[in-house]
């Protein structure tokens, strides 16, 4: 049995960098789908397999451009909290503490997506505040379990 699984907290932790992950793969694919769709390339070396494509580099049309934003504010966030969830499932966390931070972790960076896709404010703020602090009570069990005690 791996040495990981055995940690209280480590299902937790599984199941949100597992979510966490297919939402990055998600935004990935939809900004590739949605920059084909309009018949539009990034790099110059791509424009000979669809001849009246567009070389758009960091322009394009605004669905991609939003997938884009998106997915990159998804790669901003995603690695901090796989790298400070996994500490504190190292550090012996319980399995009640993995799943009440991991979990809503996961959820509130995946409507965020959603709703930055979709353009929806005030959830889209309220998505990414929520996250945040989870994040920084993550990063606070890991400071009290570093120096308390």
């Amino acid at each position: 049995m791996n040495a990981l699984a055995t940690l209280p907290a480590f299902q937790a932790y599984a199941v949100s960098t597992l979510l966490l992950g297919l939402n990055l793969i998600g935004l990935a694919n939809a900004t590739a789908l949605t920059r084909a769709q309009a018949s539009e390339v990034i790099n110059p070396e791509d424009q000979p397999r669809d001849k009246k494509a567009a070389v758009v580099y960091e322009e394009g049309n605004e669905k991609t451009a939003r997938y884009r934003r998106a997915h990159r504010n998804a790669l901003e966030n995603t690695p901090i909290f796989i790298t400070t969830a996994l500490v504190l499932t190292l550090m012996g966390t319980s399995a009640t503490v993995g799943a009440l931070l991991f979990y809503p972790y996961a959820a509130f960076r995946i409507l965020h997506s959603v709703c930055y896709v979709r353009g929806i404010q005030p959830f889209r703020t309220i998505f990414f505040v929520l996250a945040l602090i989870v994040q920084v009570v993550v990063l606070g069990f890991i400071g009290y379990g570093a120096f308390a005690g």
